[in-house]
């Protein structure tokens, strides 16, 4: 064994599958919680440590409060040692083995919610930084892009660029109003129109806003933050009105189908 090794340098001796401790006075255990599907491994504690005070460490990590936890000690086979350790007693008391577990039970009854607000990103706020404050970043890909096309301009190098009609496809959409049923190109996807409009955060010209009947959208009705209808997420786009077509598509009716079978 190397004594380079970080896990040497941890006091931890790995030997094929299995590891132990440098050190008589530590042990080498797992952690476990019944609410959190993802635990500790290979942590080394001491063996003169009180189980309150493992509670203690176990709650900085978890977030489980220690007063509302039981500790239990598992082989490493899964047998129950002690399925409610005292805190009053020290972790050697249990005569613990290298690779075994501590399993930490939460008995909050809101543990599952607790736990959810620690580890579910949808549940945190997202930040969304303006137009007119990512257009004032230097470091930005867009500012990059906009020097690179200034030099190229420079150069003489850069490709012509078309002028888009703003008005563009407003004959198209002329033709289609909210509450219109359609199918949306490619795919045929049934859905029901809910805007007709220009979407300046788009590119130029007029767009169909749908609600489409499964979620295979791509939004909830809004473009780059801006909301122009209600719908829920994975079932609003906006497409060109030349990939609409407006008729009788009325919704299927997975019921009748069952009925059917």
């Amino acid at each position: 064994m190397s004594g380079n090794s970080a896990a040497y340098n941890l006091g931890i001796v790995r030997e094929g599958d299995a590891i132990r401790s440098l050190s008589d006075d530590c042990v080498i255990l797992h952690i476990s919680h019944s609410v959190h599907t993802t635990g500790v491994m290979e942590k080394r504690f001491d063996r003169h440590t009180l189980v309150s005070e493992l509670k203690w460490k176990i709650q900085t990590h978890f977030g489980t409060d220690s007063g509302l936890m039981i500790l239990q000690l598992k082989d490493q086979n899964g047998q129950m040692i002690s399925d409610n350790m005292d805190d009053s007693r020290m972790l050697g008391y249990y005569s613990p083995e290298d690779g075994w577990t501590i399993h930490a039970v939460d008995l909050d009854p809101n543990a599952v919610n607790n736990v959810r607000q620690w580890t579910d990103v949808s549940l945190v706020k997202k930040y969304e930084m303006s137009e007119e404050d990512y257009n004032k970043r230097d470091n930005s890909v867009r500012a990059e892009k906009i020097r690179r096309a200034q030099k190229l301009r420079e150069q003489g190098l850069a490709p012509e660029t078309k002028e888009v009609d703003p008005e563009q496809w407003a004959e198209e959409a002329s033709k289609i109003k909210e509450g219109d049923r359609c199918l949306v190109f490619p795919g045929d996807r049934k859905a029901t129109v809910r805007y007709v409009g220009k979407v300046p955060e788009l590119k130029p010209g007029y767009w169909v806003g749908v609600q489409f009947d499964e979620p295979v959208g791509k939004n909830d009705g809004t473009a780059k933050s801006k909301r122009y209808f209600e719908c829920a997420m994975k079932y609003g786009g906006f497409t060109t009105p030349d990939k609409v077509t407006v008729g009788d598509y009325p919704e299927d009716d997975i019921f009748a189908e069952l009925d059917e079978l």
